[in-house]
């Protein structure tokens, strides 16, 4: 009913419109509006009817409206543009830095920001475009600067949300700041949840156990302070009163492992690292627990091998090659160690190693079809052809139909003139290669070869090159 209430009015408006009767439009538009205040179809055409009629107010009203509705359309800030112009500096440059930020072009916006500030002595005014300032700086990776905005902004109003923005920008390089900030804000807001369990967090990143415990809000917290002051009773009674729901949380198994890791009990401790790792499979975490546990035991390989994967995933290539070494030092035959090896120096763009690895892998999974063929590869690329010729023939022993892999072996064996054994394998590619264009040529140079008409020519070649060579 209110949609056809709705359309009527719409249809009077535009009759009206015709008839250059564009106040009652207007009546008419408003009316649609009341109806339903969140139709942004109505409320443009509210909007350009206030326009028409240089009912600016309103129109800057209704457009706010559509905007609030539909931020991710340009035309109510184009709109407020012309309308702020010449009347409000501040709201137009605030407008045009946010259409600038839509378009993706953030750098320009700080600049319209920065104006913005310029063109007004409204406190709350300035403190507003500050934050979006300061919010556009940390998108750009201008941290020293949004720091600078935030700090600007807290000399005058104490806002837990700029408080936190601001700690988080010093958590990565300086900690101590951080916590700093965030003792200032809970002096302000000893009360909120966020504060308390963002100060928490710091201070079990910095090892402070004691004041992590103190500002500790959520079970998973308290259970991890108290784990690293090695209360673990304490920890275990709050572990016991964890839901069913509690225990499908990612903290869950981590904290179980932590527990069990300080009451010595390893296999327990290997357990629940697993089911960790299963929920958190990128987390560097559990390879870090996996090589305490193993350097407590003096598992050595297991030990360099953990730490190995925990550099892996912390993307410090340097020191995962050192513990990856250390742990195939330590046991040559377990293969783990060496095909991380040979990601890794894949990633690092050393082919050579890579092959040396390669080739310590085949000699103990000899079956291993995919690393001999880049073995193959490798050695194509480096002109090495026994060491083609042997990685072929392992290929051909493995799977004695691959007919690719026997044509290669006859190739190869052709140019470094070993015609019997070109000859054999041309003959087993033959055999189960399907019919093809290539397959006839095959057969022909059989035949040339075995009739020694080739191999003559060849021959009547390095004769000539040798003539010329002497003279």
């Amino acid at each position: 009913m209110a949609n056809k209430t709705i359309a009527q009015a719409l249809i009077k408006a535009q009759q009206f419109e015709d008839e250059d009767k564009f106040e009652q439009a207007y009546e008419c538009y408003k009316y649609a509006h009341e109806i339903d205040k969140n139709d942004t179809d109505v409320l443009q055409k509210l909007a350009v009817a206030a326009q028409t009629l240089n009912y600016n107010d309103d129109a800057i009203n209704y457009w706010n409206l559509f905007m609030a509705l539909k931020p991710e359309d340009p035309i109510s800030y184009n709109q407020l543009l012309d309308l702020y112009f010449h009347d409000n500096k501040y709201e137009y440059y605030m407008t045009r830095a946010k259409l600038k930020t839509l378009e993706q072009r953030i750098a320009q916006a700080t600049d319209d920001y920065k104006k913005a500030i310029n063109n007004t002595t409204d406190e709350k005014e300035i403190i507003t475009a500050r934050y979006l300032l300061a919010q556009s700086y940390e998108i750009i990776n201008k941290p020293m600067q949004a720091i600078d905005e935030y700090l600007k902004i807290l000399d005058h109003d104490h806002n837990e949300n700029v408080y936190l923005s601001l700690a988080n920008l010093y958590y990565t390089e300086d900690k101590p700041a951080a916590i700093n900030v965030l003792q200032q804000a809970i002096n302000h807001y000893p009360q909120s949840v966020a504060i308390k369990e963002f100060l928490c967090q710091l201070y079990l990143a910095t090892g402070n156990c004691e004041q992590a415990e103190k500002y500790a809000v959520s079970v998973f917290n308290k259970i991890k302070a108290l784990l690293m002051q090695e209360k673990n009773d304490e920890a275990y009674e709050l572990l016991q009163t964890l839901t069913d729901k509690d225990k499908q949380d990612i903290s869950y198994p981590a904290l179980m492992a932590e527990y069990y890791y300080n009451k010595g009990e390893d296999e327990n401790t290997l357990k629940y690292i697993e089911m960790f790792e299963k929920l958190n499979p990128d987390s560097p975490l559990p390879s870090q627990m996996r090589a305490l546990v193993y350097e407590k035991q003096n598992n050595d390989y297991e030990a360099h091998y953990n730490w190995g994967k925990y550099y892996i995933k912390k993307n410090n290539h340097e020191l995962a090659l050192d513990e990856y070494l250390n742990a195939y030092n330590t046991n040559p035959k377990d293969t783990r160690a060496i095909k991380d090896l040979i990601n890794l120096y894949s990633v690092l763009n050393d082919n050579f190693a890579c092959a040396e690895f390669c080739e310590k892998l085949v000699a103990i999974e000899t079956d291993d079809i995919a690393t001999l063929k880049r073995l193959v590869k490798f050695y194509e690329e480096q002109g090495y052809e026994d060491k083609v010729m042997e990685y072929l023939f392992a290929l051909s022993e493995i799977n004695t139909k691959d007919y690719d892999t026997f044509l290669k072996l006859g190739k190869h064996a052709e140019n470094s003139r070993r015609i019997d054994e070109a000859i054999d394998y041309y003959q087993k590619y033959l055999k189960f290669a399907p019919n093809s264009d290539e397959k006839e040529e095959i057969k022909k140079k059989v035949d040339l070869l075995a009739s020694g008409e080739m191999v003559d020519e060849q021959g009547f070649l390095d004769k000539l090159l040798g003539l010329f060579s002497k003279k």
